[in-house]
């Protein structure tokens, strides 16, 4: 099985986590919602990290939801972030929170999509950096799925 998230040192104190699906333009899925959970965890430890980039492989950021495939959530007690009480849309929208909650300065380096869901993680970063490449769009109330996916009605901060 391959990584959907990297982890690279850019330079002392910074970190990218980067979305590695670009035959998908990164669009999430569970296993992707998982090992972005574990990377934010793994970073906020780093005590030497002081910024993390968050960006896509390829010509996308995230294209948000993958509609073809999401898969299935991990069943509670799998995954330290999928305990009893969180349902599998909960795992997802989560992770807006938990980039909130972590400890460094994150930037979101759009360099493509951020469609749905990965504009909601692009507004839960500190800091949104768009390259010409950028476009965004909420458009996940088209997909019938959900009319805030991935808590983006509380993502983005002032």
């Amino acid at each position: 099985m391959t990584s959907t998230i990297e982890i690279t040192a850019e330079s002392e104190g910074v970190r990218i986590i980067l979305f590695d699906r670009p035959e998908r333009l990164n669009a999430l899925n569970y296993e992707c919602v998982s090992e972005l959970h574990d990377a934010l965890d793994e970073v906020a430890a780093d005590d030497s990290c002081t910024v993390i980039v968050l960006t896509g492989a390829g010509r996308g950021f995230c294209a948000g939801l993958d509609l073809k495939d999401f898969g299935t959530p991990p069943a509670i007690g799998t995954h330290r972030h999928r305990h009893s009480g969180i349902s599998g849309q909960a795992f997802l929208s989560n992770l807006a929170q938990h980039i909130h909650d972590t400890p460094q300065v994150v930037i979101a380096a759009i360099n493509g999509p951020a469609y749905g869901g990965g504009l909601a993680l692009a507004c839960a970063c500190d800091l949104r950096i768009a390259g010409e490449s950028a476009t965004m769009a909420s458009a996940f109330i088209r997909t019938g799925l959900t009319g805030t996916d991935v808590a983006s009605r509380t993502s983005c901060r002032a």
